[in-house]
């Protein structure tokens, strides 16, 4: 399909346009500070979601998902609360995980799951 970075940046398109159909309100993309970037930032009715997005060409080492481990959430929860200073947001927050696998000649796979991590700490 392409470098890891076309991976990834195409995965972010289709996610994108994935959370729209369903709903969401589009706020940013990429959005990075010292501690990390999330990749696309939503409102869904009344809460903001900060989505990480892990595309995958072949999951021979896993579905995106499955590696969003302890340590790269905690990044991303310090990345959120620096979005939350800086945008003087302070409602509530959720995290999401969108994995998306590119199938040869096929619709990419997507795997969507809300709250997918404690957010007691943001």
């Amino acid at each position: 399909m392409g470098s890891t970075q076309q991976i990834g940046a195409e995965g972010e398109r289709v996610a994108k346009e994935y959370l729209i159909k369903l709903g969401y309100t589009f706020i940013t993309s990429n959005w990075s500070w010292k501690t990390g970037e999330i990749d696309l930032i939503f409102n869904d009715k009344q809460t903001r979601v900060f989505v990480e997005v892990r595309a995958r060409a072949s999951t021979t080492f896993g579905q995106g998902l499955e590696t969003v481990f302890w340590q790269k959430q905690q990044k991303l929860i310090k990345t959120a609360r620096m979005y939350q200073v800086k945008e003087n947001y302070w409602g509530d927050a959720r995290f999401d995980v969108v994995s998306i696998e590119f199938i040869p000649y096929k619709d990419p796979e997507i795997t969507h799951i809300q709250d997918a991590f404690d957010t007691m700490s943001i």
